[in-house]
């Protein structure tokens, strides 16, 4: 579960429902102004582009892996096979 936060600390951009049937997500780390952006590509439906700079903090990766481990922990007994 934590892939989403190992390629972007390996220096690797990430895509998050990247489908052909529907709208598309990616952060890449450098982006069209040189800094992280966030892109949504709608090819199918809308045929729209949305690319978002983003300022991430340099603890980002850290910290949300901090709150991965209390969603995980939370969820634990929901995720666990019986």
């Amino acid at each position: 579960m934590g892939e989403a936060l190992d390629r972007p600390e390996a220096g690797e951009d990430i895509a998050w429902l990247h489908v052909q049937r529907g709208p598309s997500v990616f952060i890449h780390l450098n982006g069209q102004r040189d800094c992280p952006e966030v892109v949504v590509d709608d090819d199918l439906t809308s045929m729209a582009t949305v690319r978002v700079p983003i300022d991430l903090p340099t603890d980002w990766i850290e910290t949300h892996r901090h709150l991965l481990g209390f969603v995980l922990s939370a969820w634990d007994d929901h995720l666990s096979p019986e």
